[in-house]
């Protein structure tokens, strides 16, 4: 039995969520696309704007884990991890195109560990973290680095991804 839910974790990280997400924002998150995103000028501004969202399970009529527009997460201000993290790339975008912000996505069994931040790096620095609505002061030198102390003591890793926020190409996959 555990084959068959890693397997099914592993396939929903792959695929599914995202194609689900996309289907999920066309659905259901029309008429937050006109939202304007605040004008922001420095990390702790950011911060700031991510404080102001408050942290929510997917409801019921998500079916399972999808990832809102950051439109959606500003305009009603709460969501899950993925919510913070699509709102933070899009801050950190807006603020600076050259930062390329990314979601990085780790399953974990139980399923309920399982955790998106967003990554990204200022020119010239290390990788670092905004997680939910904290910015970490931890600088890291790889993807994977990350993925390690999110995972950290929170049960058995199955997979993990690096996404892009807007599009969701996949830029690496793991598993573990």
């Amino acid at each position: 039995m555990n084959a068959i839910i890693d397997w099914f974790l592993t396939w929903w990280l792959r695929t599914g969520r995202y194609g689900w997400s996309r289907l999920r924002r066309r659905m259901c998150e029309r008429k937050y696309l006109s939202t304007a995103l605040p004008q922001i000028s420095t990390l702790a501004e950011i911060e700031g704007c991510l404080r102001q969202v408050m942290w929510s399970m997917d409801g019921p009529l998500h079916l399972y884990d999808s990832i809102s527009s950051p439109e959606t997460v500003w305009a009603r201000k709460k969501d899950d991890c993925d919510g913070f993290a699509v709102l933070a790339s899009a801050l950190l975008w807006k603020w600076d195109p050259d930062i390329e912000p990314v979601l990085l996505t780790v399953i974990m069994r139980p399923v309920q560990q399982s955790h998106t931040v967003c990554v990204f790096s200022l020119p010239g620095e290390k990788l670092r973290v905004f997680d939910n609505a904290s910015l970490h002061d931890e600088e890291y030198k790889a993807y994977s680095a990350v993925m390690s102390v999110i995972s950290e003591h929170k049960g058995r890793l199955v997979c993990w991804d690096v996404r892009d926020p807007e599009t969701f190409n996949m830029i690496e996959f793991h598993k573990a």
